[in-house]
């Protein structure tokens, strides 16, 4: 089962365009990143991004990966606001 850090790797990688960008953005150290992918890919079996030097591209998987992704983060969000909005109802 894929970690929620993976996934967010991931979906950094995708909407930056880069491994260092995605870094940046998570805070983590550009090696992090590229292991959280690599972990990604042997857990998943499949191959997400195609590496060829700077240039970085979704394979076919990584494109149903990715809109998965999305829809598991929408979810994760929506749960976060409505446990929000439950704790506060009971204040």
């Amino acid at each position: 089962m894929p970690e929620i850090r993976q996934v967010l790797a991931f979906v950094a990688i995708v909407e930056t365009g880069s491994f260092t960008l995605a870094a940046k953005r998570l805070n983590l150290t550009q090696s992090a990143i590229s292991h959280s992918l690599r972990s990604l890919e042997e857990a998943l079996n499949t191959r997400l991004i195609d590496r060829k030097g700077k240039f970085h591209t979704l394979t076919p998987t990584g494109e149903v990966f990715l809109c998965h992704c999305h829809a598991v983060l929408a979810e994760l969000d929506r749960a976060v606001r409505h446990m929000s909005e439950l704790q506060q109802q009971a204040v």
